[in-house]
């Protein structure tokens, strides 16, 4: 299965957002996140491969197949 590459797609301020929601509620449980990195993936059966922020989707001339959907 494929995925999104969901953090190159967050600007910076988004990105500490969510960190912070993440770290807040992992300490909450006893957990030490100060050397963690943040990393989230979003699943999608229907994509052919994995994107990130910098894939191009360019789909074909003569618009009959998607580069990254199975289906178009």
């Amino acid at each position: 299965m494929h995925y999104f590459n969901v953090i190159g797609f967050l600007d910076d301020d988004e990105l500490h957002k969510v960190w912070d929601i993440c770290a807040e509620a992992m300490e909450r449980k006893g957990w030490d996140v100060d050397n963690s990195e943040l990393s989230i993936r979003a699943y999608d059966d229907n994509l052919r491969q994995n994107v990130d922020a910098d894939t191009v989707c360019e789909p074909e001339p003569c618009g009959t197949t998607h580069p990254y959907y199975y289906e178009y």
